[in-house]
């Protein structure tokens, strides 16, 4: 028969372990929450790698306990708990009741004096113990039946590791540890004894009694004086280190015994605390009853359920396809569900192993006929988790061309923008926070890689599946509904965000052409110039090597030539950009590295990409738009991403000249002036860079005339360049530090270049100071039309974190309000297109950018529309300006 094991936690060493082992975190509501993370992953470890059928964490408590009144310094250098860690501690405590874990506590006893208690009296019993702690003081306890785990490094301790470690058995490391002391603890030990020597007197006298036994007929020696000097403080000090094993601690194994956790208390901690890895893993989230999930099949079932949804003022909706890309992607199948939760599932196009139709599905047209006056009614909200693709998959002809009307209410998007900063929106992650378990895609396609798997899912699967999808989005629109509500956020949703998803749907469909051929000739000449640069670079560093490789470059610029170190990394030097760009002015190769770099990036990134993304059928590359991409708002896009296409550079014009208008067409594309800016104008109603702009001056002209105390007409280019970066480092939050390297000055001109200009533009100052303030307040900060940014380190005690917050905390509803600005344009230059019967389409989104294709003879009205709705867009205390240019590529210099 097996010994019954007890593991027995160190608790409180644990939390101040798991506090400094990992980088500072915080919930959206600011509350800090590293140690109670890696509290968490010590306690999950043990459970999940030794399974411990009995168990108990040990805490010490908040008060003195019998040590102080042994000796009053006692622990007295320690320093305070750190701030951010204090309100982590209540956490951790009902993380290990959520747990059920036995917590052993006593007023006037430590965390350690506990575990020797229940160690001793367990190990008595005849049970196994295991101590889970690195702190060395209970290696004491180290026996036959006793051993030390410490999870951390993964080390076990026991009679023979202790000896080969210290030089002596257990028994005698109290003694041992007298001699020694302990400046953490403030335990004085005997001055001058270190560990080899306490090791050597211990060991041959056995014990301190031992010792000063003899100490007199010992040799004299310096560390012998002291032993006969201190003699009360090494019995001091012992009595200090020993622990005491007779506490009061339950003596019976059932005691300890480990049930299963509290899931309830369990999930909701974590979801409080925000941990969503750990929320999925951790909790078993409820199977949905599948019992009021229909498959429709017949003519019959679809007339009945046409009369079910007829005036329905909410549907979910949820499509099934053959393909992840919508530009092809065909109906499998479609699944609703009403505000009751019940749902359907209409299947047309399953498969068999042989690619033949299943029997007993609808055909295509009866489903399209069934489907679009509910899906086309705009009196009918339409629920769904990422409608934008179900949106493109309807629209396409081949799918019957259904036209999702709004309103919409994407849960995707709801989960945003409450929470615009998590890492993950995906409908299975948000279901099981709260409490539902989603049936994965894998599951049911059996791991199919292929990318028409769901064809072949089996009918009644299938159902399940697909209503499972819409059942959750359903509740996780009712979830959301309140919450929208009391952030004052459902206007921003109802009006922009959810009217923006057929929109984006429509810029997606349309792509823009690019010129394949000018991409070939453009690849070919980037790799040549690739080549040459390579030698270029060897010449330079006197060898070659693998410019791709961070250590071999690090080796040449650090050890051959000897340039200044910076940055050290775990893999040796630093050689990012910044780096090579400050050693560009010691050397050539830094500067040679950087155009190397560049030039790969944009062959690899953009050339190279851009002709594997070219839809062979249109001749055009169809971005992705992500309304969920960014925490202030602005979009981002990917496959390919159009965001960071390079406009100042040769290289970045000529890739953007690849992209073309269609015959008979030409690219019109419209930018925000300084939209920034301008924001920042409204925001902080400072006078003079609100007279600026509306006297139509050139702002970074007049910032230079301030801090240079110079005229506006000698303000030269270089000047204008520094203001330009002052101006809008400004937004940003730059500090001197940023600026000097920015503009490769001292940090005393930076300095000085920013007080001139909080000087003259006093107002933005002020507006920076109470936006702070505020956040600090609020917690978080708004753009104009409400959209919400949680700033959860801004009362960080950690000032890195804090003052980064006090960045974002200024700078997001500055570049929020330009994202919502460009978005509410958006939606009026699509609507007034379609209103106007224009032919031209909006096709591009890039910051503040857009781009249409127009038809030649529709330019001079489309020009028209443009300006009028971007620069009407938003009523700011300054003007919007929007400059204009068109061509046959999106070259502006074309």
């Amino acid at each position: 028969m097996t010994t019954p094991e007890l593991y027995l936690i160190d608790g409180s060493a644990y939390i101040y372990r798991a506090y400094h082992a990992i980088k500072p975190l915080s919930n959206s509501h600011g509350l800090p929450t590293h140690a109670i993370f890696g509290f968490t992953a010590i306690l999950r470890r043990l459970i999940k790698e030794r399974n411990p059928r009995y168990l108990a964490v040990a805490f010490d408590t908040k008060g003195p306990v019998f040590r102080h009144r042994l000796y009053g310094q006692y622990k007295a250098n320690r320093p305070p708990m750190p701030e951010d860690l204090i309100p982590q501690i209540p956490y951790i405590r009902k993380m290990v009741a959520a747990y059920r874990i036995l917590n052993l506590e006593h007023e006037d006893q430590e965390a350690d004096d506990l575990i020797a208690s229940v160690a001793k009296k367990m190990a008595g019993q005849g049970y196994r113990v295991v101590i889970v702690s690195g702190d060395k003081d209970l290696l004491q306890l180290v026996s036959p039946g006793i051993t030390l785990w410490d999870p951390m490094n993964d080390r076990v301790m026991d009679e023979a590791a202790v000896e080969e470690k210290y030089g002596l058995p257990p028994s005698l490391l109290l003694d041992y540890f007298a001699l020694t002391g302990d400046s953490s603890d403030n335990i004085p030990g005997v001055p001058g004894v270190g560990p080899k020597s306490a090791q050597k007197l211990i060991a041959e006298h056995r014990s301190l009694e031992g010792l000063y036994a003899v100490v007199a007929s010992l040799k004299p020696s310096k560390i012998i004086q002291q032993i006969r000097d201190n003699r009360d403080a090494a019995f001091l000090s012992r009595e200090l280190v020993r622990l005491n094993t007779s506490a009061e601690t339950p003596g019976d194994l059932e005691q300890y015994r480990l049930p299963e956790p509290d899931i309830e208390a369990l999930r909701a901690l974590l979801l409080e605390l925000e941990f969503h890895s750990l929320l999925k893993e951790e909790t078993r989230p409820a199977r949905i009853d599948t019992s009021r999930f229909h498959l429709v099949r017949h003519q019959e079932q679809l007339a009945a359920l046409a009369e079910r949804l007829a005036g329905a003022s909410l549907v979910a909706v949820d499509t099934e396809t053959d393909s992840l890309d919508p530009l092809k992607a065909r109906l499998v199948g479609v699944s609703l569900c009403t505000e009751d939760g019940e749902a359907w599932y209409l299947p047309c196009g399953h498969r068999d192993e042989a690619g033949e139709l299943v029997a007993g599905q609808l055909p295509l047209d009866r489903l399209i006929e069934f489907l679009r006056p509910v899906l086309e009614h705009p009196g009918t909200t339409k629920i769904g988790h990422n409608l934008k693709f179900d949106l493109a998959v309807l629209s396409a002809p081949c799918n019957g061309g259904i036209q999702l009307a709004c309103p919409l209410h994407d849960t995707m998007i709801g989960a945003w923008l409450l929470a615009p900063d998590r890492r993950t929106y995906k409908l299975d992650d948000l279901c099981g926070e709260i409490n539902l378990r989603m049936t994965s895609y894998e599951e049911v396609t059996h791991a199919d890689k292929s990318e028409d798997a769901f064809c072949r899912v089996p009918l009644e699967a299938a159902k399940n599946y697909s209503c499972e999808d819409v059942y959750g989005a359903l509740r996780l629109y009712q979830e959301q509904l309140p919450q929208l509500e009391r952030a004052d956020l459902l206007a921003l949703l109802r009006e922009v965000e959810g009217p923006l998803v057929p929109v984006l749907a429509a810029m997606e469909r349309e792509g823009i052409r690019v010129d394949a051929d000018k991409l070939a000739r453009l690849s070919a000449e980037f790799d040549r110039r690739l080549r040459t640069d390579e030698l270029s670079i060897y010449q330079a560093a006197g060898m070659s090597f693998n410019i791709n490789s961070p250590k071999q470059l690090g080796e040449v610029l650090f050890e051959k030539l000897q340039l200044p170190k910076g940055r050290k990394t775990k893999t040796g030097w630093s050689t990012d950009v910044k780096v090579l760009e400050n050693l560009s002015f010691d050397h050539e190769l830094p500067a040679l590295i950087l155009q190397y770099r560049n030039l790969a990036k944009l062959k690899s990134t953009y050339v190279d990409k851009l002709a594997s993304l070219r839809n062979p059928r249109t001749g055009r590359v169809h971005t992705s738009f992500n309304q969920c991409g960014t925490a202030t708002g602005r979009l981002s896009s990917s496959s390919p991403n159009l965001q960071n296409i390079p406009i100042r550079t040769e290289e970045g014009r000529r890739i953007r000249s690849a992209f073309i208008a269609a015959d008979g067409c030409l690219l019109l594309a419209a930018d925000y002036s300084q939209i920034d800016l301008r924001v920042l104008a409204h925001y902080s109603q400072d006078r003079e860079l609100i007279a600026a702009f509306q006297g139509g001056q050139d702002i970074h002209r007049r910032t230079a005339a301030e801090i240079f105390n110079v005229s506006p007409e000698l303000v030269t280019a270089e000047m204008r360049r520094v203001a330009k970066t002052i101006n809008f480092g400004i937004v940003y939050g730059m500090s001197s530090f940023g600026l000097s390297s920015q503009l490769h000055v001292s940090r005393k001109d930076a300095q000085l270049f920013i007080d001139r200009y909080f000087a003259h533009f006093s107002g933005i100052k002020d507006f920076m100071a109470s936006t702070i303030q505020q956040a600090k307040k609020d917690g978080f900060v708004t753009t104009l039309l409400g959209r919400r940014r949680p700033l959860a380190e801004i009362n960080s005690a950690n000032r890195v974190q804090r003052e980064f917050a006090e960045r974002t905390a200024i700078n997001t509803p500055i570049q929020g309000t330009a994202a919502d600005i460009i978005k509410l344009a958006m939606l009026r230059i699509h609507r007034e297109l379609l209103r106007r019967d224009f032919r031209a389409r909006m096709l591009l989104q890039i910051h503040d950018e857009l781009v249409l294709e127009v038809p030649e003879t529709e330019l001079d009205p489309v020009s028209r529309l443009l300006k009028d709705s971007m620069e009407s867009a938003m009523p700011l205390r300054v003007p919007l300006v929007v400059q204009l240019r068109h061509g046959t590529s999106l070259d502006k210099d074309e």
